[in-house]
């Protein structure tokens, strides 16, 4: 999730959410190819319309769109692989959904709320 959460930020989360949080939303879900906890931005949610492939996908009432905030360049600078997100695995079902990220306590540098896309 570089540049809004880098590699040993402390975050504080709310675990109990019963529906997706808001667009823009930093949360955290157990991806849906592996099961690895992840960190990822809420592009689109429930009965939202996203590009995929060659057309457009209808998200259903529990899904949502995930995407990761790094590009390919700054992923692979930090060390890590090509960002996984819908794009690679599609829709993510609300049953893996883990919590919504609020607050960074830790670096100093980052000390606040974690903000929504576009706030």
């Amino acid at each position: 999730m570089l540049p809004a959460i880098a590699p040993g930020d402390w975050l504080l989360v709310d675990p109990t959410p019963a529906t997706w949080p808001r667009r823009g939303s930093v949360v955290v879900v157990r991806e849906p190819d592996t099961g690895e906890l992840a960190i990822k931005r809420l592009a689109a949610g429930p009965g939202d319309s996203v590009p995929f492939a060659d057309g457009r996908l209808m998200l259903a009432e529990d899904e949502a769109w995930l995407l990761s905030d790094a590009t390919p360049e700054t992923a692979a600078a930090a060390g890590f692989g090509e960002p996984r997100d819908s794009r690679r695995y599609g829709p993510v079902p609300l049953e893996l959904l883990v919590a919504r990220v609020w607050f960074r306590y830790a670096p100093w540098r980052g000390i606040g709320p974690v903000r929504t896309a576009g706030s």
